[in-house]
């Protein structure tokens, strides 16, 4: 996918999306995981990302769209969705997206500020 493609499929004004489409805009590095290998069922996905979102908050970092992904990923069932990450260097934020099997549409969108890693090195 290229980098026009990605940021098109962003065009929703949620917070979360506008600023994953501002870090691509700028610059910032992105995968989206090819093959069947990049495909997930949703609800295995909804569990995983429910346990990280208590440990994010409980850790007070700083996140996007974590409950509302969280959501969506629960009501897709067993829908297969491919995997995505957009990183931004600075400020350090790490954005986990969730596609389409077929990558034409962004389903969800989490942001997950990454200056707490620094601080512990």
């Amino acid at each position: 996918m290229k980098r026009e493609e990605l940021i098109s499929l962003l065009a929703d004004e949620s917070p979360v999306n506008k600023a994953c489409r501002d870090a691509l805009e700028r610059g910032a590095s992105f995968h989206i995981w090819d093959g069947t290998l990049g495909l997930v069922p949703a609800h295995n996905l909804a569990r995983t990302y429910r346990v990280r979102e208590v440990h994010t908050r409980e850790r007070g970092i700083p996140t996007l769209g974590f409950v509302a992904s969280v959501e969506t990923l629960c009501a897709l069932g067993d829908q297969p969705v491919r995997l995505g990450g957009v990183t931004q260097l600075d400020p350090p934020y790490y954005f986990q997206l969730f596609l389409a099997a077929d990558a034409s549409s962004v389903l969800a969108c989490i942001g997950v500020d990454q200056q707490h890693q620094q601080r512990r090195i």
